[in-house]
């Protein structure tokens, strides 16, 4: 009887202390992502890019995209169309100092992280200052943030915010009040070395990138750990962007560099580029968006948005 119970423990075990790594496996799923066009392109004028790293889109389908190496933030339409900027080096209501991410989701509120200037700053959609805020004293140590590098609002008004000196997400409430703090250090098995971007499934599942560890931590609207998500192709992950039409994780792959794919099961997807057109390689990708049927990738190297249609077919395992 005792050497049966022991082969169940051993067996119960092996199952309980597995579940929180996921994508060892792939999902017999393969995306194809086509090259259409690119956007922008390195320089200081209005409508260039100069080391780029956030990238967001709203419900029309309008691109915002954090221009690190100019300090500012520009609009763009789907189609490339340059329709509104913002910024320049400083602290003001609307300057930055070093962006790293912005967050368009619900179509009224624009959120920058503004990085240097240890703030999060709000904008209304046509890019007029609404408010800024910072961590205050007041606040618990947990809460409090330094050097944000990643934002994202859920449809419940609710905000996350990635801090880079904690390695930590701080949630917020619609009125900005912090409500939890996790991830960091200290969290145990949701502990995160690096923190990068962040991304919300519908759900309200919350991924996180570990640009250190080259995983994906993902957490529950209320900050429980859930899973991990690791695959032997992702290096340094750095963007995320949910697909809702294919309830799939885009992961940019700053440091292979390439894109990577996860269902919403946690299942590794390959990603297969139709055409290798010197145009459409890869240098550093640092975030990435979906909307309808495209992904933008954005490449910090060469300062443009590269957009490529996607298709989800049957396929063969990767290799």
């Amino acid at each position: 009887m005792i050497p049966k119970l022991l082969k169940l423990f051993a067996i119960f075990g092996l199952v309980f202390f597995s579940i929180p790594t996921l994508a060892k496996q792939p999902s017999g799923k393969v995306l194809l992502l086509s090259p259409e066009f690119t956007l922008s392109g390195k320089g200081t004028k209005v409508g260039r890019l100069l080391n780029p790293l956030g990238l967001a889109f709203d419900p029309a389908g309008n691109i915002y995209v954090a221009d690190t190496g100019n300090n500012r933030l520009q609009k763009f339409s789907s189609t490339g169309k340059v329709l509104a900027q913002i910024g320049g080096l400083g602290s003001g209501s609307q300057q930055f100092d070093s962006p790293r991410s912005v967050c368009a989701s619900n179509g009224l509120n624009v959120w920058v992280a503004d990085y240097n200037n240890h703030r999060v700053q709000r904008f209304d959609r046509n890019l007029n200052f609404v408010f800024s805020f910072v961590a205050n004293e007041d606040w618990d140590e947990p809460y409090q943030f330094q050097l944000p590098v990643g934002v994202v609002e859920s449809g419940q008004g609710d905000l996350f915010v990635a801090d880079g000196s904690s390695n930590r997400v701080i949630k917020f409430d619609g009125f900005r009040k912090p409500v939890v703090a996790f991830g960091g250090l200290d969290a145990g098995q949701g502990q995160i070395q690096e923190i990068g971007k962040l991304a919300l499934s519908p759900e309200g599942n919350v991924f996180v990138s570990d640009r250190q560890s080259g995983e994906i931590v993902v957490f529950d609207y209320f900050g429980n750990f859930l899973s991990i998500l690791h695959d032997s192709l992702l290096h340094v992950p750095a963007g995320l962007a949910y697909w809702e039409e294919g309830r799939i994780l885009f992961v940019a792959d700053s440091d292979r560099p390439g894109i990577e794919a996860f269902t919403n099961t946690g299942r590794a997807i390959p990603v297969k580029f139709l055409q290798k057109a010197p145009a459409f390689r890869l240098k550093r990708p640092v975030d990435v968006a979906a909307f309808g049927n495209r992904l933008f990738v954005l490449d910090e190297a060469k300062s443009e948005v590269l957009i490529f249609r996607i298709r989800l077919v049957s396929g063969l395992s990767r290799q």
